[in-house]
């Protein structure tokens, strides 16, 4: 079974009340592109994080908003910024790392925010179902070329709302040579 790649940048997800503190209670979002699920969007603005090595700039923002604030961002860039993120799903935000981030007028510190993204698949609960996958599962993913690679610790989400997509960060992406509408193929581990 093979699934379309969505190779993303570092961005971030906001909460309403933190986006309230950074842009102003009524700040409207300029919308940039669609993102592939169907109901979110890149917003026009951009932020910066900072901590407490140094600072990255440009991040993008991933609207509507989420019920925590969630930074995403490349391995790499746990030296960059002096912290040790660590790859997990979003939502898990117990052991994430701290952050400030940082919009012209007004900054805000996070003690819990920053992560890896663990590469996942989308799909939605009929694909689930059709296709013997359920929510949560841990699968790999074979990429097309010649020279195949095998990408491990792939979670599957299921969902209503969702479409049938496979997230990898950018920085994944270049170590694997993806880019955005490959197609990999799954691959239930053996044990299933």
């Amino acid at each position: 079974m093979r699934v379309s790649v969505y190779v993303l940048d570092r961005h971030i997800h906001l909460s309403k009340l933190d986006c309230d503190k950074l842009f102003g209670k009524w700040y409207v979002f300029g919308k940039e592109k669609k993102f592939t699920q169907p109901w979110e969007f890149f917003a026009k603005e951009k932020l910066k994080i900072q901590w407490p090595k140094w600072e990255i700039d440009n991040i993008d923002i991933i609207l509507p908003f989420r019920k925590n604030t969630q930074v995403e961002i490349f391995e790499s860039d746990n030296e960059i910024l002096g912290i040790n993120a660590k790859f997990c799903s979003s939502w898990k935000l117990e052991n994430a790392e701290a952050i400030t981030i940082i919009w012209p007028k007004w900054s805000i510190y996070l003690p819990h925010a920053v992560i890896i993204e663990q590469p996942h698949i989308h799909m939605s609960v009929a694909q689930s179902e059709d296709f013997w996958f359920r929510n949560n599962q841990i699968v790999k993913v074979k990429t097309p070329w010649e020279n195949e690679q095998i990408i491990e610790n792939v979670k599957i989400r299921v969902n209503d709302k969702f479409e049938f997509d496979f997230h990898i960060n950018g920085e994944m992406g270049k170590k694997y040579w993806l880019k955005t509408h490959d197609r990999v193929e799954i691959i239930k581990k053996s044990c299933e």
